[in-house]
């Protein structure tokens, strides 16, 4: 598979992400908020480094798989520490109070594992997809 240079409407993309952002400071706290919002930060970021960094070279399938999977864990795990992050930063900017209970916290904690897992298996199955399907340089091709 070659990585490529750049990615259409990536551009947009951190722009919607940027906007969602600057509308989500104004809403009062909900997990479901702060989980669409760091998903989208994880995604649009992700994207731009990995471009920034491995636009252009080839990967083999073996390496691939193994880096989607790699990437998927971290992204996962990414996930919940992100909207920890969030939550302190709405809450201390607020300032009125907390704005999750500690039960919400709690159970996002308790999920950091299950969101590394799940993710990674994803990143699995899309590195054994992007495999199977011939968009990786087989690994004798070096």
């Amino acid at each position: 598979m070659k990585i490529p240079h750049s990615i259409p409407y990536l551009k947009l993309a951190i722009g919607a992400v940027g906007l969602y952002a600057v509308v989500w400071m104004a809403l009062e706290g909900s997990l479901t908020q702060d989980g669409l919002l760091a998903a989208g930060l994880l995604a649009v970021g992700g994207i731009y480094i990995i471009i920034k960094r491995w636009g252009g070279q080839r990967v083999t399938a073996g390496r691939g798989i193994a880096a989607a999977a790699g990437l998927g864990a971290a992204l996962g795990g990414g996930l919940g520490l992100l909207m920890l992050f969030l939550m302190a930063l709405k809450t201390g900017l607020h300032a009125h109070g907390p704005e999750y209970t500690a039960q919400e916290v709690a159970w996002l904690w308790r999920q950091l594992p299950l969101w590394a897992g799940v993710g990674g298996l994803a990143g699995l199955g899309v590195g054994l997809l992007a495999a199977g399907r011939g968009r990786m340089a087989t690994d004798e091709d070096g």
